[in-house]
């Protein structure tokens, strides 16, 4: 296992720095605010700040496939360090404001990248192990927000960003000392190398031959031809349209608004504590969620379940919060009663979407796609996901300006509720479900086979 921890701490630094790069802007945007500021900002140039942290991984992300084919796995957690790593230089350096949306950009890109590291994960992974490496992305991301907000909020932005930098650029070199994917080596015809790469992983001379079993069965799956007719079929285009239902609605819960403008977005809950500590509280509170209920959710509970229940409850909070805000709007912020409560109401909806409306929509794109297209469509849902992150975090201050901060959180209400709604009439079940059995719920009633056809297609189905 320590062998597998040492190969794998690269593609689960990609995951850090991801989160590092999603928190950044909470702690960037007020030192950029403030009167000493040698750099000021207007409110249109801040959302663009904020949004551009996503808006070019979905093009990366679709270069991504391709270029790891060809060139390796390996390589391609190389260029994502080190591009990462030119992002914050080029921010650490920053002199006008369009130095900003160029860093920032460049790190989005690096962002798209990061499905090289889930392929490395899967990969270099035994069975025995995979389930709980996977588990890890989403705390390890989590603490990159973390270590955003505690270095970013209690160092100046150019200092932090230039930490931020070094180690990308550390990460970068210690990967070209890591093991290449197995598979991947497999696949292009280096069986001694693949096996070479197993010895290094720690693997048994039983399960080295094994796992090249299974890497030749693999490759002969994956000569057979895609035809573009497959996208108009039911088990291709209805999980498209509900998982992309899905993630516009995760996007309108708002955890991205709260994310990215975590500060500003204290300041307008309207209390007298202290935004960055708020701020570094949530972020604890949601690393601790991920990697416990979190990890226990998406693992064990299922998926229809965990969206009704963290629905339910960020219903709950979100409305609450928002009417506390609205009914105390007109009160000078020193004189309101209660002021823990949205504070507290924030957090807790946070916390509460770990288990379910958060993380779905992600894991979920990996499960719902038949195996034949799987690669292609989750590639395209990723394209959705992120996409529709970029446009939501852009419009946040427009948001604002509509609807205020009350009004705001009556939105994320109302998309709470809907993911209630999507879960308990359309939303697939996927846990502990075999590939053939989510295929043939997408399928018409005449074309599903009986039950002791599917239970017979899955004890033979290799996933």
């Amino acid at each position: 296992m320590m062998f597998q921890l040492i190969a794998c701490s690269g593609a689960m630094m990609a995951f850090v720095f991801s989160g590092v790069t999603e928190g950044q802007s909470a702690v960037l945007l007020p030192q950029l605010k403030d009167e000493a500021s040698p750099i000021h900002l207007t409110p249109e140039e801040e959302t663009w700040i904020a949004s551009l942290g996503i808006v070019l991984s979905p093009v990366s992300a679709s270069l991504t496939g391709p270029i790891t084919d060809a060139f390796g796995r390996k390589l391609g957690l190389v260029v994502y360090h080190i591009i990462m790593g030119i992002g914050f230089a080029v921010i650490a350096v920053a002199k006008e404001v369009w130095h900003f949306y160029v860093g920032r950009c460049i790190c989005s890109f690096a962002i798209g990248l990061e499905v090289a590291a889930i392929v490395y994960l899967t990969e270099t992974c035994s069975k025995e192990q995979r389930g709980l490496l996977l588990s890890t992305i989403s705390p390890a991301f989590t603490i990159g927000v973390v270590v955003a907000y505690v270095i970013g909020g209690f160092l100046p932005w150019n200092v932090a960003s230039a930490i931020f930098a070094a180690g990308s650029f550390l990460c970068s070199l210690g990967q070209l000392f890591g093991v290449e994917s197995p598979a991947w080596l497999y696949k292009r015809g280096h069986t001694e190398a693949s096996t070479r790469a197993l010895q290094r992983l720690g693997r048994t001379q039983a399960g080295i031959r094994q796992e090249l079993e299974l890497f030749k069965l693999t490759v002969k799956e994956q000569s057979q031809k895609f035809q573009l007719r497959e996208l108009l079929h039911p088990t291709v285009w209805k999980p498209f349209i509900i998982m992309t239902i899905f993630h516009l609605i995760h996007c309108a819960t708002g955890v991205h608004h709260i994310v990215y403008y975590t500060i500003d977005f204290i300041n307008r809950l309207g209390t007298t504590y202290d935004p960055l500590t708020v701020s570094i509280a949530i972020s604890v509170a949601r690393t601790i969620a991920t990697c416990t209920i979190g990890v226990y959710f998406t693992s064990y509970v299922k998926r229809r379940f965990a969206t009704i229940l963290s629905g339910t409850l960020m219903t709950i909070l979100s409305v609450g919060a928002g009417v506390y805000v609205y009914v105390w709007r007109d009160t000078a912020v020193d004189r309101r009663p209660f002021q823990w409560l949205p504070v507290a109401c924030v957090i807790a909806y946070i916390v509460i979407g770990r288990v379910g409306v958060t993380p779905l929509p992600w894991l979920m794109s990996s499960e719902v796609f038949p195996l034949r297209v799987r690669g292609s469509m989750s590639g395209a849902t990723f394209v959705i996901g992120t996409g529709s992150i970029f446009i939501s975090i852009k419009m946040y201050e427009d948001l604002i300006a509509a609807f205020h901060i009350w009004g705001l959180l009556f939105i994320f209400g109302t998309a709470c509720f809907s993911a209630v709604l999507l879960a308990v009439f359309v939303l697939p079940e996927t846990l502990n479900k075999t590939l053939y059995e989510i295929e043939q719920y997408f399928m018409p009633k005449k074309g599903k086979k009986s039950g002791e056809q599917v239970d017979s297609t899955s004890r033979g189905e290799v996933c």
